[in-house]
């Protein structure tokens, strides 16, 4: 349907240019980006990464030339999804990039703010507080992609853990990749192990330890591995976690 939308939407004056003047004018602005609005909000509930990049930045101009419209009440939400979808993705260049393009003073609007509040527990390896944050989303279109969110940084503390230790418990492990029991610890590590092949070194499982084989030629360039190797998220709980 949105294809559909999208055919008429081009044949309006004014689509995607912004210094057309028309008697409807607004009428267009308004019905292109609420259409628009709802693809991204439909895509981030879906996680189709692809339709929401794709939405977002034909909305995008609608958001940033359309000056003379008044604001859009679903703007800050949309921006705020568009950076936890970054994120999710572990885009972080592209996210400081985009949270640079907003105003400052919309930093400190809810949807901004808790997300920029995610990107710092992320970096400071505060994994527990970022679990905390996930049950006090500022919006119920935020959890799908929260909850994408938290696979992407389980799946690089899998990779970088194999830099971190020789060996760690199968509670620790637990502990590490944020998890509630070791079953659903388990059916992640043997998941992880298949999709990435040969690229996996180490979670053996030995009793009730994971075994790990250090391979000093391996290049991990993800930021990840810093934070994992320096803080491991729980800097103070090594000890008692090992």
């Amino acid at each position: 349907m949105l294809s559909e939308l999208k055919v008429i939407f081009t044949k309006f004056p004014t689509f995607l240019n912004p210094e057309q003047q028309t008697p409807t004018r607004a009428q267009e602005v308004v019905l292109v980006r609420e259409a628009l609005e709802h693809a991204v909000l439909l895509a981030a509930a879906n996680c189709n990464i692809d339709d929401f990049a794709q939405n977002f930045e034909i909305l995008r101009v609608y958001y940033t030339d359309f000056k003379d419209e008044p604001k859009s009440e679903r703007r800050l939400l949309i921006l705020g999804l568009h950076l936890l979808r970054l994120l999710a993705m572990n885009e972080t260049r592209a996210y400081h990039m985009e949270l640079e393009r907003i105003a400052v003073e919309d930093h400190d609007n809810m949807y901004i703010k808790d997300v920029v509040q995610l990107e710092r527990y992320i970096m400071e390896g505060s994994y527990h507080k970022m679990l905390q944050a996930r049950s006090k989303v500022p919006s119920a279109h935020y959890v799908p992609l929260m909850e994408m969110l938290l696979v992407t940084v389980r799946r690089e503390v899998f990779k970088c853990a194999t830099h971190a230790y020789e060996e760690l418990s199968v509670e620790g492990a637990r502990k590490l990749l944020m998890f509630d029991n070791t079953d659903d610890l388990r059916a992640f590590v043997e998941a992880e192990k298949e999709r990435r092949g040969d690229e996996v070194m180490g979670w053996v499982l030995e009793g009730d330890k994971y075994k790990f084989v250090h391979n000093e030629d391996q290049d991990d360039r993800l930021p990840f591995a810093t934070v994992i190797s320096n803080n491991l998220g729980y800097a103070n709980e090594l000890q008692r976690i090992v």
